[in-house]
């Protein structure tokens, strides 16, 4: 298989050599242009990765958001506090006390309220569990997307590079042929043209790679790393992808779909403890009291239940039963969103996957070939160095879009591999909402 990579890095050096002459190693090597690029130790996706978790606050602010819950948890199990107190009454002139004692009270919770309490907030609990799974896949989706957006302008860098040193010479070459009347004005004009074009390409794919970097750094949470290179190829095997096959895969794992679905257990068991709030709680008092003046002691107990005649708790039952129904609706919609958000995806990655092919199997080779022929023509003396410049230029735009379409596949398929889920620096609530 034709291999870009190779032919770029192995072959266009020499054949450019023997075009004009050979290209001075400190102009390959060297980035006066874009500094942030130098050769110091590479920095791998798994090491990006690892830092993210430790670093992107929405994770701790998932968790903290977990932790919320469970209290809500914690405090829905316990049951009411007991009340005590002292009483007295007065009642001779002389203001010695007639009668005084102390008095204990308890709330009985019927109908299991508690536990239908801790049922809801457990609901919630698993719900923001998965909201939390959702913005740990998020996050590292965001890293490697903003990887390959690095990596592929690292590249771009180092490519514009090896052309800004071949152009240079390229026109050195073309204004002594012109010298010696063997090239015309044109010819140099095209030759300076070509120079200040790949110097511009140069540029952008510098300013690139800087933002790429800087956005890479916001998403793993550490602002202050200093711009290094990336261990890892933007090029490879073209991954498979297929449609139904992926649909299939994120109905089953998407964290989204869980949240969803753990919503109307939350409704139901909503439901089910306001159902259980017209069951009306059960106060029980005693109290102990002494008779200072006939001198006996007496305990009186009372038991106090609210009957439940104008408020039965309609309004919060109406209410939790419409949020049922809305619970069961935004499954059917967390679904369709997924698939119609899946569908766009695959259009860019087909639309990638094809630039890529075309580019590898076709254009690419179809510009090798006649950058080929356009060299052998002029060293025969049938064609002008314009057709050569002309020829040079289709290669270097290509090669470009290569890395380009490359760089595009891989953030689309990471997309797609990771559930469709990206926004790593918004909320967990945020992001998971489609």
């Amino acid at each position: 298989m034709w291999s870009f990579k190779e032919e770029l890095f192995a072959w266009m050096p020499a054949v450019m050599g023997i075009l004009i002459c050979a290209v001075p190693a400190e102009a390959v090597t060297q980035n006066t242009t874009n500094p942030a690029i130098e050769p110091v130790p590479n920095l791998t996706l798994a090491e990006l990765e690892s830092m993210a978790r430790r670093s992107n606050p929405t994770l701790q602010q998932a968790v903290a958001a977990v932790d919320q819950t469970r209290g809500n948890l914690i405090q829905a199990g316990l049951y009411p506090n007991p009340q005590t107190g002292y009483l007295r009454t007065d009642a001779d002139r002389a203001g010695q006390a007639q009668s005084q004692g102390v008095f204990f009270g308890q709330e009985i919770v019927t109908s299991g309220k508690r536990q239908k309490a801790q049922a809801v907030h457990s609901a919630e609990v698993q719900r923001l569990s998965w909201h939390y799974q959702a913005q740990v896949q998020r996050v590292l989706n965001d890293v490697r997307i903003r990887y390959y957006e690095v990596l592929g302008a690292e590249q771009s860098v180092r490519m514009a590079e090896k052309l800004v040193a071949v152009a240079d010479d390229g026109l050195k070459t073309t204004e002594k042929l012109f010298e010696v009347q063997q090239a015309s004005r044109a010819d140099v004009l095209q030759a300076r043209i070509q120079l200040k074009t790949v110097r511009l390409t140069l540029r952008e794919a510098g300013i690139r790679h800087q933002t790429a970097w800087k956005q890479l750094t916001h998403v793993v949470g550490t602002p202050e790393l200093a711009i290094t290179t990336l261990d890892g190829e933007i090029d490879g095997e073209i991954p498979e992808r297929d449609f139904d096959s992926a649909y299939a895969a994120l109905l089953s794992g998407s964290p989204q779909v869980r949240a969803a679905e753990t919503r109307i257990r939350h409704a139901r068991a909503e439901l089910t403890s306001e159902q259980a709030q017209v069951v009306p709680n059960v106060t029980l008092q005693v109290i102990a009291e002494r008779d200072q003046i006939n001198q006996f002691n007496s305990v009186n107990t009372f038991v106090s239940v609210p009957v439940p005649v104008f408020n039965r708790n309609q309004g919060n039952i109406y209410h939790a039963q419409a949020d049922l129904r809305e619970a069961c609706r935004e499954v059917e919609r967390t679904k369709l969103a997924l698939r119609d958000t899946l569908a766009d995806a695959f259009q860019r990655y087909e639309t990638a996957r094809a630039g890529v092919e075309s580019l590898r199997d076709e254009i690419l080779p179809d510009a090798k070939e006649n950058l080929d022929v356009t060299i052998a023509g002029y060293k025969s003396g049938e064609i002008s160095i314009l057709q050569v410049l002309a020829a040079r230029q289709t290669w270097f735009e290509n090669s470009l879009s290569y890395i380009q379409a490359w760089t595009e596949m891989r953030k689309v398929v990471t997309e797609i591999d990771g559930l469709l889920l990206t926004g790593a620096l918004n909320p967990a609530e945020l992001g998971t909402a489609l």
